[in-house]
């Protein structure tokens, strides 16, 4: 076994305090004090650069920014409720680690619809040449604007999105 780095990636947790949307709203330079407001893609921004620079002596690799799972940070959702849009979590993608992450989708949503997405991914990977995911959760039975039902303890409830 080889050791090849140490990946910096933050990533919330679903314990109380946890929440990386909850620690960015705290920011003063967030002065809509929402995640998704002025400020954030700056701030989001600044931490992935913070979270890829190379120490000396210290090897990173994986993706080594700012992760924004929807399911997996309550406050992103909670703020599905209240509007939070694919677009916007998309354009803080584009400065972060991930891209689209645990984000719930209706279970019938449509090849065509996730094509597209998976091609505004796609598009910002290959403009800013870096690494993106997309992990979606088709949910069965849920229409967007309905709230999952997960029964998981690393998942947390979310309304499902609209694409």
């Amino acid at each position: 076994c080889e050791f090849v780095g140490i990946d910096t990636s933050l990533n919330p947790s679903l314990d109380e305090g946890g929440s990386v949307a909850e620690a960015i709203e705290a920011l003063e330079e967030v002065v809509t004090n929402e995640f998704g407001g002025t400020g954030t893609l700056g701030a989001a921004a600044a931490i992935t650069t913070t979270l890829q620079s190379h120490l000396p002596g210290i090897q990173t690799c994986g993706y080594s920014g700012l992760m924004l799972p929807v399911c997996e940070d309550r406050r992103l959702a909670d703020l599905a409720s209240k509007g939070l849009r694919i677009s916007t979590l998309l354009s803080i993608s584009s400065v972060c680690g991930v891209g689209i992450d645990t984000l719930p989708v209706p279970g019938d949503v449509p090849e065509a619809s996730l094509a597209s997405l998976l091609l505004d991914v796609a598009g910002l990977a290959f403009r800013w040449n870096k690494s993106l995911s997309c992990r979606v959760f088709p949910v069965p039975g849920k229409q967007a604007g309905t709230m999952t039902e997960f029964e998981s303890p690393y998942l947390c409830n979310s309304q499902v999105f609209e694409i």
